[in-house]
C-alpha cells in the first residue's frame, strides 16, 4: 500500500475528498460532523462537495491534502484541511459566526446555529492570533493549533501537540420543544 500526500488544487478533486470524509466519519460516528453534513441523500453530497469548493475557493489560508493509495488506482484514503494564519483570523468576536444554510429553515437551523455558535465561538478564544500546521509553523514561528476527534487526538499527541482542552457543545435549552428534543436525539447530543 504505497502511500502519497498530495495537495488538491481542482475542483474536480472533491468528489474524492469529501466521500472519503465522508465515509471515515460514519463509523463510529461524528456528531459534529453529522452538524455540517445534515442531508445524507446524494442530493445532500453535492451541497456538501459545492459548499466545500466555494469555502476553499474563497479562504486563501485552506490547503487541502489527500492522501492517495497509489496501489489501487490513487484512491483518495485520507484528507485533511489545513490553514495559514500570519495575521489573527478573528480580531472581532462574532455572535453568530456561521449561518447553518444547508439546515432547514426553522427549529432544526435554530439548533444547528445554537451548535455552531458554540463550535466556531470557541475559536475567538483560543485561536486568535497568527497560527498554521506544524513544520510551515515551526519554519514561520508560529503556534499551531488542531481540532481533532477523540481518535485523532492520539495520534495529534504522538506527534508532540499538546491536549488543550475539550469543547463540549450545549444542546440543551430552555422549554425545549419536542422537535429540539427530537433534534438532540437524532444528533446524539442527550
Amino acid at each position: 500500500m504505497p502511500l502519497q500526500i498530495r495537495r488538491v488544487f481542482f475542483d474536480a478533486e472533491f468528489n474524492d475528498v469529501v466521500q472519503c470524509v465522508c465515509e471515515s466519519y460514519a463509523a463510529p460516528v461524528n456528531r459534529l460532523w453529522r452538524l455540517f453534513r445534515h442531508d445524507p441523500s446524494p442530493a445532500g453530497f453535492i451541497e456538501l462537495r459545492n459548499r466545500l469548493i466555494r469555502e476553499f475557493r474563497a479562504d486563501p489560508s485552506a490547503c487541502w491534502l489527500k492522501v492517495v493509495d497509489t496501489g489501487i488506482g490513487d484512491k483518495v484514503v485520507g484528507v485533511a484541511l489545513w490553514n495559514t494564519y500570519t495575521e489573527n483570523p478573528y480580531p472581532v468576536f462574532k455572535e453568530h459566526p456561521v449561518e447553518a444554510e444547508w439546515w432547514p429553515e426553522g427549529e432544526p437551523r435554530e439548533f444547528a446555529n445554537h451548535l455552531l455558535d458554540q463550535f466556531v465561538g470557541d475559536r475567538y478564544k483560543k485561536m486568535a492570533r497568527p497560527h498554521m500546521c506544524v513544520k510551515e509553523a515551526d519554519r514561520l514561528n508560529l503556534e499551531a493549533f488542531i481540532e481533532a476527534t477523540d481518535l485523532g487526538k492520539l495520534t495529534y499527541e504522538a506527534c508532540g501537540f499538546v491536549y488543550a482542552g475539550t469543547n463540549y457543545l450545549e444542546s440543551a435549552k430552555r422549554n425545549a420543544s419536542p422537535e429540539w428534543r427530537r433534534l438532540e436525539r437524532d444528533m446524539q447530543y442527550v
